[in-house]
C-alpha cells in the first residue's frame, strides 16, 4: 500500500447552509483534486492537474444529492488557477457544459 497517497487524502463532512454538518455528504480532498460523495455514491470528481471534471451516473439521483451537488459547485469547487464552477450548480448548467464538453477551459465528461 502506498502510504504517500493515503497521507494526501482528507475526507470532510459537508457543511449545510445553516452551518451544520450535512449527514452523508462528503468532500474528498487530495493532492491535485477534489471530489463530492453523497451517501455511498461518488457524484463528481475534479482533477485539477489535468483540468477534468467527471460527473458520475448518480449526479441527479435524489433531491438531497442535487442540493448538495449544487452546494459543492458553489462553495467547494474553485482552484488555484481561479477557475470557478458556479454555473454547474444547476441541472441546466451541468447539461449545457456536458453538451459542450468543456467549461472555463476545463474538460467535463460523464462517467
Amino acid at each position: 500500500m502506498n502510504t504517500k497517497i493515503l497521507d494526501s487524502i482528507r475526507v470532510e463532512q459537508m457543511i449545510n447552509d445553516k452551518g451544520n454538518l450535512a449527514s452523508n455528504q462528503f468532500i474528498i480532498k487530495m493532492d491535485g483534486g477534489i471530489a463530492f460523495q453523497s451517501y455511498d455514491s461518488l457524484i463528481v470528481t475534479v482533477d485539477e492537474d489535468n483540468r477534468v471534471i467527471t460527473i458520475y451516473p448518480d449526479w441527479y439521483h435524489s433531491v438531497t444529492t442535487r442540493k448538495y451537488r449544487n452546494m459543492f459547485f458553489r462553495n467547494y469547487a474553485h482552484f488555484r488557477d481561479h477557475a470557478h464552477f458556479r454555473s454547474l450548480s444547476t441541472k441546466k448548467g451541468i447539461e449545457e457544459a456536458l453538451q459542450k464538453g468543456e467549461i472555463n477551459g476545463w474538460k467535463i465528461k460523464m462517467k
